[in-house]
């Protein structure tokens, strides 16, 4: 039995549609025609598709009589592994080849329907010996083809090399020819498939499946895939292309009452992968007080989807506010979603740049031109569950700010927990008296922070261009406030940018955290001998100012026969009293060798500014307890502490040299500096041993 492949346009006839059934009748008679055209269904199935023609042609509906018939020729499988050399309606070429040929045409649908190899999925595998089969699908002008391979399993390659193949022609007309090249040649299971779903460049494409002669054991099944056609001016930008004289890849947009104020933009060749060795520019020129916002509803660029670098590997995305590269907002690589991105002034830039890699389908997005609402944008209550953390930037950043604003944020912690923000940016405009009097902030533009939510009174307020220092919160509420005076012309005064985070830790990044009731962290830490020998642990916040009213224990606990030794550099906590005495109501480090409260006489608390030597203290045991505690000022930025646990220790060796030996200032005692060290040292120890020992 020989079968052949017809192709039905779709602005035929019912009256043509009728003809083609005699025609059926008459092959299926035998009659005379067999001289000009072969069998072209096997006789078998001809009953049925007469009966099937028949039915449809009682509708009168030409459309769903070309779908449905597409339908019959796919479920019959009409293409078998005999099938003679020759195409209908098909190029010359084609014929020379000996292909049979199945071609899907648009019928205006837009719903996805089937293709397959031959025999999926009625039998185990497809046949051997398959010459050429050339599925063909063509849509009409302005759409673009799309397939989708939803299983494909073919015979690996072997020695490099593919036995059985699909050969995809992205880039024809109507038919391929002689000079036809392939994009892709495709065999093995679908995770080898270099993607999953292909698009045509033009309105066509074509697959060409071949397999060997050679009897194997096939347990290879074939493909079967979803195509449709698709209107392709869903991806066309609406951006202006710029001269190719200038840029082959360069687009402007410039937002005006004559335009639209949103649009779309794509990478080069969307939905088609991108070439390699591309650089594009995408422009967009708002009007005044307009900001630009993108979003990216596709991306798939190649290159290291952990981590993104500039190299000839890496394909990325970069977003600069303004026209000129040089304040960059994002840098975007890999897959996946991106947030939503907004310029800060009303232009934009948008580069985009693949390398040699083996490229991807690259970017579709969005972008809209959106009025700024001042006091929308300046007065924001944030909370942890909406935005754990984030960045927070004066009106127009990094541009001048407007005059006589005054811009509110309030942030909300969970319970127990912190809220700190770090400035990463600080400039504001100072009047002429800002240097007369000596940069007091009250009568100038300023940035105020107030921690009590009951108390209208500032806790700290800085102004100019100094950079403040990282701030943490006393409770689970802080307010930032930012007010800019009348005074016109702010100069080049650019704002300010600040990270908010909300912390349960208290900016401590080391130890083991406890927590209290209803899971409320608690600033204690514990430090192991058994988990780390060596390492570091800081006040709250450190190295910005430790916040107030806060105390914070670290406890350390070796091993059997082991000491700690702690030294603290950049010892800056509380003031000494006019009496040179910590503890009490100014803030102050206390050491103790117990585990219960009370104090340990054998350390006496230390604070004020010391130089790491004088905070050195040694533990008489495997346990030792440092705490801080902090009262009511932010002046202050605590310690960067060391920690060692270590094997016995010299008792009769001096750890704590005096303030007048640092300083060069020797005792005038005979027994010199070191023997107060060790009558003290001596103190402590009997102390610690006669409390373990009354304890015990």
């Amino acid at each position: 039995m020989q079968w052949k492949t017809v192709v039905i346009p779709p602005t035929a006839t019912v009256q043509q549609l009728q003809g083609f059934q005699d025609l059926l009748s008459s092959v299926a008679l035998n009659r005379k025609v067999e001289d000009k055209l072969p069998r072209i269904v096997p006789e078998t199935i001809v009953h049925d598709f007469r009966r099937v023609l028949g039915d449809l042609m009682m509708t009168e509906n030409v459309l769903q009589t070309l779908f449905l018939l597409q339908t019959f020729f796919l479920s019959v499988d009409l293409i078998g592994p005999n099938a003679e050399r020759g195409c209908l309606s098909f190029d010359e070429h084609a014929k020379q080849r000996g292909c049979d040929c199945v071609v899907y045409q648009s019928t205006g649908q837009r719903d996805a329907l089937t293709f397959h190899s031959p025999n999926y999925p009625t039998a185990p595998n497809y046949p051997r010996g398959i010459v050429c089969i050339l599925l063909s699908f063509i849509g009409d002008r302005n759409e673009t083809v799309e397939i989708t391979f939803i299983d494909f399993n073919l015979r690996p390659k072997e020695n490099n090399t593919c036995k059985d193949f699909l050969k995809l022609y992205l880039d024809e007309q109507a038919a391929v020819n002689e000079n036809s090249v392939h994009e892709y040649e495709l065999c093995g299971d679908k995770s080898s498939l270099p993607q999953k779903t292909f698009y045509s460049r033009g309105r066509s494409i074509h697959l060409e499946f071949h397999t060997e002669s050679v009897v194997i054991s096939n347990p290879y099944k074939g493909f079967i895939g979803k195509y449709s056609f698709i209107d392709s001016s869903e991806f066309q930008t609406t951006m202006t292309r710029v001269s190719r004289d200038v840029s082959p890849c360069s687009y402007i947009d410039r937002h005006s009452n004559d335009t639209h104020s949103k649009g779309r933009f794509f990478s080069p060749s969307y939905p088609q992968n991108y070439p390699s060795w591309s650089d594009c520019s995408y422009q967009f020129f708002g009007r005044p007080g307009e900001v630009v916002k993108l979003t990216f509803q596709v991306l798939q660029l190649a290159g290291n989807t952990t981590s993104c670098n500039k190299d000839q590997y890496q394909d990325y995305i970069e977003v600069y506010d303004g026209v000129n590269k040089t304040e960059r907002i994002a840098f975007i690589c890999g897959n996946g979603g991106v947030p939503s991105i907004r310029s800060r002034t009303n232009y934009l830039t948008v580069h985009f740049h693949s390398g040699q890699n083996i490229n991807m389908k690259g970017f579709a997005a969005t972008y809209e031109y959106l009025i700024i609402d001042i006091a929308a944008e300046c007065n924001k209550n944030i909370t942890q569950a909406s935005s754990p953390e984030g960045t927070i930037c004066s009106p127009r950043y990094s541009h001048p700010y407007p005059a006589d604003i005054t811009c509110t944020y309030d942030f909300y912690a969970n319970p127990g927990e912190r809220v700190q923000i770090k400035f990463t940016h600080f400039n504001l405009y100072k009047s002429k008296i800002y240097s007369e009097v000596n940069g007091d902030c009250k009568l100038e533009d300023s940035v105020s922070i107030f921690i009590y939510e009951d108390y209208d009174e500032a806790t700290a307020m800085f102004c100019g261009d100094t950079l403040p220092l990282q701030f943490m919160s006393a409770n689970n509420w802080m307010r930032v406030r930012f007010v800019s005076n009348p005074s016109p012309g702010k100069g080049q005064a650019s704002g300010f940018e600040f990270q908010y985070k909300f912390r349960k830790d208290f900016g401590i990044t080391t130890g083991l955290q406890s927590f209290g009731d209803r899971n409320r962290p608690l600033c204690h830490f514990t430090y192991n001998s058994k988990m780390q020998k060596v390492g570091n642990f800081t006040s709250p916040n450190y190295p910005g100012v430790y916040p107030s009213v806060t105390n914070c224990q670290y406890v350390f606990r070796g091993e059997r026969g082991e000491r700690v030794t702690i030294t603290m550099d950049n010892f800056d906590v509380g003031l000494r009293s006019e009496t040179n005495v910590c503890g009490g109501q100014n803030d102050h480090v206390t050491f103790t060798c117990y585990s219960h409260e009370g104090p340990d006489k054998g350390f006496q608390p230390i604070c004020g500014v010391m130089q790491s030597l004088l905070t050195k203290r040694v533990s008489d045991g495997e346990y030792f307890r440092v705490l801080m505690t902090s009262n009511d000022n932010y002046e202050h930025t605590g310690f960067l502490g060391r920690y060692e646990f270590g094997k016995g220790y010299n008792v009769f060796a001096p750890t704590t040299p005096s303030p007048e030996t640092l300083s060069g200032r020797e005792s005038s005692s005979p027994r010199g500096p070191s023997l107060d060290v060790i009558s003290a040292t001596l103190l402590g120890l009997l102390v610690c041993f006669y409390m373990n020992t009354a304890m015990s």
